[in-house]
């Protein structure tokens, strides 16, 4: 197949672009939602924006987000790939695969860290491109009963004027060092991206001293979908636990999920107060691409042996984010053939402990 030359999208191409994502995407709200990605966002640049030209057209494109992450306890600089988009008449031809090889070369000459995405595709199209699996884990529920309690602070509705900045101040609290979350400057909840992907919560838990929780939830299809939730002592987090359980009793509604750990403290409640059937669940949609394995390394776990350092990428990726811990992956190397020595053995299990690794779902591009 012939390659095609990406570039930085041109101003008058715009237009062009906001046809292209809606023909492909058809989002409900229409063009405006993509034209409010590049209006609606100080960060975007065309840069970030490449695209292929075929005979005067444009027909395929991506965005990179440039954001921080959270890789472990400490934030590194990552590009988020999303939008990648091809018109219907011009796939097959391998631009998606140009796009992302461009995607990569422009992220590592710019000083990006890491690279992450969320596939809607088979995950075997990014492997070949040398991106790599993090598992995320989620929750499902069935809720059984619930035994109404007012105790606790109030729930309410979120009021922006009210109660976003409290909120701002309460995710960096509760969110600093959480492997996989982003750093969320404050313009960050203004951008008409975050807006869309409704990083504002549902409603959030309030005393006279001021906001001590938050809870993002909303009823989808197949029953309430828990987003985010932030919280400063056990009786708020049981606070949120019970509205929402009156919320699903209001509503008929017997099946709660999120991308959430099964295991998380808001699940652990949930089941408890609702005496509910836990069921886990996986997803497998985000990847990442360590763009310098060298300097990730060097931050995170800067103590590792040569040996260490050369294990597979896909490995050192769910090290270093904390989603396997050295002992998980100890087995792993020994079906591929990989032994370490005893002590090299013994470090990679002090230098990766396992995480709770969560990205909410707010964020995602």
């Amino acid at each position: 197949m012939p390659r095609y030359q990406a570039r930085p999208i041109h101003e008058s191409e715009l237009d062009e672009l906001v046809d292209l994502l809606y023909l492909v995407h058809q989002h409900p709200q229409g063009h405006e939602r993509y034209r409010s990605y590049i209006d609606g966002d100080p960060t975007w640049c065309a840069q970030q924006t490449p695209v292929i030209v075929v005979d005067g057209r444009l027909v395929s494109t991506l965005r990179i987000w440039d954001r921080h992450v959270h890789l472990g306890a400490t934030p590194v600089r990552m590009g988020g790939i999303g939008g990648v988009t091809t018109h219907p008449d011009f796939r097959g031809r391998g631009l998606a695969s140009q796009l992302m090889e461009h995607a990569g070369d422009f992220m590592r000459s710019d000083g990006y860290e890491l690279g992450v995405l969320f596939t809607m595709i088979p995950a075997r199209f990014y492997r070949r491109l040398g991106w790599c699996s993090i598992p995320l884990t989620g929750f499902r529920a069935t809720l059984r009963r619930h035994h109404p309690d007012a105790a606790g602070p109030a729930v309410i509705p979120f009021v922006e004027s009210r109660d976003l900045e409290e909120t701002v101040a309460l995710y960096e609290r509760r969110n600093a060092g959480r492997s996989g979350t982003l750093l969320r400057p404050r313009p960050y909840w203004d951008y008409a991206p975050s807006r869309a992907r409704c990083v504002i919560p549902t409603v959030v838990a309030r005393d006279e001293t001021g906001l001590l929780g938050y809870l993002n939830w909303s009823i989808e299809s197949d029953g309430a979908r828990v987003s985010e939730v932030a919280w400063t002592s056990a009786p708020v987090l049981q606070a949120l636990v019970q509205h929402l359980l009156a919320e699903c009793d209001a509503r008929n509604v017997t099946e709660t999920s999120g991308e959430i750990p099964h295991n998380h403290p808001f699940v652990d409640a949930l089941i408890a107060t609702a005496e509910a059937d836990l069921q886990p669940t996986g997803d497998g949609s985000m990847m990442t691409l360590p763009l310098d394995m060298t300097s990730l390394i060097d931050r995170i776990a800067p103590e590792a042996t040569d040996t260490i350092r050369r294990l597979p990428t896909d490995l050192l990726c769910r090290l270093l984010f904390g989603e396997s811990s050295g002992r998980d992956v100890m087995p792993l190397l020994s079906t591929r053939g990989i032994e370490l020595g005893a002590q090299e053995a013994c470090q990679l299990k002090e230098l990766f402990p396992r995480r709770e690794l969560i990205f909410w779902s707010p964020d995602h591009f």
